[in-house]
């Protein structure tokens, strides 16, 4: 019997943990801003634009490779599908318009500083230059968060 060919790889424990504290938070923070259905909406979306992104660009181009480039592994799915999606939503927990700035900045250099320790634990490999995730973070962050929110709330409130 074929062993299952899924990867754990360097590292694997900084996602797993980073993924862990940052659910935990989702999960035990206050609801200062957003609420429950809001939370589920964001936390799929996210994921799955982050997964569109890798597979469409990230891996055709063979711009990073998160461990081994020819497996999935724990430390992808967690990169992927739980880190972004967690960040998205506890931004959006503490947004308001009158420090809006102020947040973005916060959460830019927190997303920044966490990509980075990917990067130095031997996560993320490749030709990637952390610094280029600036810009996304900054768009991410100032733009597309606030509509996606308002986009929910107008769609399904």
């Amino acid at each position: 019997m074929k062993q299952p060919d899924f990867d754990l790889g360097q590292g694997w424990w900084y996602p797993a943990i980073l993924g862990s504290v940052l659910f935990l938070i989702v999960l035990f923070m206050p609801k200062v801003r957003i609420n429950w259905k809001e939370i589920y909406i964001t936390f799929g979306i996210i994921g799955y634009i982050v997964w569109m992104i890798d597979t469409t660009i990230a891996v055709p181009f063979d711009i990073f490779d998160i461990n081994h480039p020819k497996k999935t592994g724990l430390s992808e799915i967690i990169l992927y599908g739980v880190i972004p999606s967690c960040l998205s939503i506890i931004y959006l927990n503490f947004y308001k318009r009158e420090k809006k700035w102020t947040l973005v900045t916060f959460f830019v250099i927190i997303s920044f500083i966490l990509e980075w320790l990917t990067s130095k634990v031997g996560v993320m490999k490749g030709a990637w230059q952390i610094w280029w995730s600036i810009p996304i973070f900054l768009v991410a962050y100032a733009f597309f968060l606030p509509w996606h929110l308002k986009f929910i709330r107008k769609k399904w409130n």
